[in-house]
C-alpha cells in the first residue's frame, strides 16, 4: 500500500468487553460537539469499581463499557460554543454528568440528578471513559488544574471528592472521633477530609498490614486488623471510647456486623462503598440506639471544588504504586487487584 493509499490512523482505547477482559482497540478519533472538549489524556486511575465490574460484582455497573473517569489530561480541541479554555491548558475531569434541571440539580444535589450519566461507566457507549489516547467531555465536566498540583496528585481529585462528599453529608465533625472502615485509597483520603474537618481522631481498618501501616504514617490513631475479634476494644482504646461516626468503605455484610460494636448510640454511620448485593443490617440498634444510617453517592460540583482545592495536599507518593502505559492497561486492570498495591495509573502510551 503507498503512502496516499494508508487510511488516517485512529486513536488506542482501553475497552472492557466482557468479564475478566480488558483489550486496547484503535477507534476514530472523538469530534466534539459545539459545548464539548477533547483531551488528550495524561493519566487515568483504576477505580475499585472498575475491577468490580470486571469482576462481575458491581451492582450498576456492566460490560462492556470503555473505562476511565478519574483523569487528568491537556485540552486538545474545543467545540465552538466553548469559552474559558485553551489548548494545552491542563484538566482534571469531573467524570459524572448531570441534566442541571431536575428536582435534585436545582436543590443542590446534583450526585442525586434523575438523568445522571457517568463518563468511563456508561455500557450504553454514549459516554466513553478517558483510559483512550483522546477523550470526550462536555465542558462543564472539566476543571483546569492550578499551578501547584502534579499530575499525579490531579489523577486523585476525583478519589478525593467522594469523601469530601461523605464527610460533609456526615454533619459537624468538630473534635469528633471517627473510625473507617476500609484502608484503600477511598479509605485513606476519608482520612485526610475527615481530618481537614476537624476530626480529633481516626481509627482505620484492614485486612491488610500495608494499608494499615500507610493509614497510620497519613495520620491515623491507629491502623487496625479488621479481622481481630479484639477489634472493638482496639478501636475503643484507640479513640477513647467509641466512635462518634463510622465510615464504610468496604460496603459488605460482614463490615455491617461490627458497626454497633465499634460506634456509640446515637452515632451516625456513613455507607461510602458501593455494596455487591443487598445484605442484612443491624436494624435492631439502628432503631433502638437512634443510629443514622446515611447513604453517600458520589459527589456534586461543590465538592469536586473542594477537592481540587486540597489537591496540593493528597499523598500521592503513598497511594499511586504503579503507572502502566496504556498499551499495557490488561496488565494494569490485573495489578490493581494484587495484594498490597495502591492506586494504579495508566498513563498515556509513550
Amino acid at each position: 500500500m503507498s503512502s496516499h493509499d494508508q487510511q488516517p490512523v485512529g486513536v488506542l482505547q482501553a475497552f472492557v468487553p466482557a468479564l475478566d477482559a480488558v483489550t486496547v482497540r484503535q477507534v476514530a478519533p472523538p469530534e466534539p460537539a459545539p459545548d464539548e472538549v477533547v483531551v488528550r489524556m495524561l493519566l487515568t486511575g483504576i477505580c475499585g469499581s472498575d475491577t468490580h465490574a470486571i469482576a462481575g460484582h458491581h451492582p450498576l455497573l456492566k460490560p462492556p463499557y470503555v473505562p476511565g473517569h478519574e483523569a487528568i489530561g491537556l485540552v486538545e480541541t474545543c467545540g465552538t460554543q466553548v469559552s474559558g479554555l485553551q489548548t494545552g491548558q491542563r484538566v482534571v475531569l469531573k467524570p459524572n454528568v448531570v441534566c442541571g434541571h431536575c428536582v435534585n440539580c436545582l436543590a443542590g444535589r446534583s450526585n442525586a440528578c434523575v438523568e445522571l450519566a457517568w463518563i468511563g461507566c456508561d455500557p450504553s457507549g454514549q459516554h466513553p471513559g478517558a483510559m483512550a489516547d483522546l477523550f470526550l467531555a462536555p465542558a462543564r465536566n472539566l476543571y483546569p488544574v492550578p499551578e501547584g498540583i502534579s499530575d499525579h496528585q490531579a489523577a486523585l481529585v476525583e478519589c478525593l471528592a467522594t469523601p469530601v462528599h461523605a464527610v460533609r453529608i456526615a454533619g459537624d465533625l468538630t473534635d469528633a472521633t471517627v473510625v473507617i472502615l476500609g484502608g484503600g485509597t477511598i479509605g485513606v483520603l476519608t482520612l485526610l477530609a475527615a481530618r481537614k474537618a476537624g476530626a480529633r481522631a481516626v481509627v482505620i481498618t484492614d485486612l491488610d498490614p500495608v494499608k494499615r501501616e500507610r493509614a497510620v504514617r497519613l495520620g491515623a490513631a491507629a491502623g487496625l486488623d479488621a479481622a481481630d475479634p479484639a477489634l472493638p476494644a482496639q478501636v475503643t482504646e484507640a479513640l477513647g471510647g467509641r466512635a462518634d461516626v463510622l465510615f464504610d468503605c468496604v460496603a459488605a455484610e460482614g463490615s455491617a456486623r461490627q458497626w454497633t460494636a465499634l460506634v456509640r448510640r446515637a452515632a451516625t454511620v456513613v455507607l461510602v462503598g458501593v455494596p455487591a448485593r443487598d445484605y442484612v443490617v443491624p436494624t435492631v440498634q439502628l432503631q433502638d440506639w437512634e443510629l443514622r444510617l446515611q447513604g453517600s453517592a458520589s459527589y456534586t460540583e461543590a465538592d469536586f471544588e473542594t477537592a481540587l482545592s486540597l489537591g496540593g495536599e493528597i499523598p500521592a507518593e503513598e497511594i499511586v504504586t504503579d503507572v502502566l502505559d496504556l498499551t499495557e492497561a490488561a496488565s494494569a486492570f490485573s495489578r490493581a487487584i494484587a495484594p498490597g498495591v495502591g492506586k494504579v495509573l495508566v498513563s498515556a502510551r509513550s
